[in-house]
């Protein structure tokens, strides 16, 4: 765990580096990296055992129309739920992400985590980060920073507040024409 005064540029040197970070979210402890960086990318592929498509986290509404097509009528549903307990599918633009974000898919997920932590990390970095439940492909998510301390030793990890009784975001896709809940976790559409 690191304890530091200023856990935003620390984590923010890291990410400059191509490093791994481990980081509160609104709902689970994040595995994050640079969006743009394929190296940094891999290391979380291999470091998951999986090769499948991440989710990047955007610091507002404006920046998501740079990877994804958005429509008014999905603008009206994101400004109501994010930012939030969401991932929303959409789309995907030619954009500077690595190619291991989407993974061939032709979608993209994005979050705008209602969170301090992301949202100044966001600000200061300037850039997506890539966005994934810490642990194990196969296994249930980690959300005891003493126990991801132990198991991502040479990781860095900031520990905050998260719910500890989070089953993460739940995941709209937004691509077709009627809304398609993927996955209910956290969030709620009323």
């Amino acid at each position: 765990m690191i304890i530091t005064k200023d856990k935003i540029k620390h984590a923010k040197n890291q990410l400059d580096k191509g490093n791994i970070i481990i980081y509160e979210t609104d709902t689970l402890y994040g595995l994050g990296a640079d969006a743009t960086n394929s190296n940094a990318i891999k290391k979380i592929n291999d470091l998951k055992k999986r090769q499948t498509p991440l989710s990047i986290m955007v610091k507002s509404i404006d920046d998501i129309s740079q990877y994804a097509i958005v429509n008014e009528e999905h603008k009206n549903l994101i400004r109501k739920i994010l930012p939030g307990c969401f991932t929303i599918l959409l789309d995907a633009k030619k954009s500077n992400l690595s190619p291991l974000v989407q993974q061939n898919s032709q979608k993209i997920g994005i979050r705008i985590p209602n969170n301090t932590f992301c949202l100044k990390l966001l600000n200061e970095f300037k850039k997506p980060i890539i966005t994934t439940s810490v642990n194990l492909h196969g296994q249930d998510a980690i959300n005891n920073i003493d126990e991801i301390d132990k198991i991502f030793v040479n990781i860095p990890a900031y520990a905050g507040n998260i719910n500890l009784n989070s089953k993460g975001s739940t995941i709209l896709d937004l691509s077709k024409d009627r809304i398609n809940v993927v996955r209910q976790g956290d969030g709620q559409i009323n």
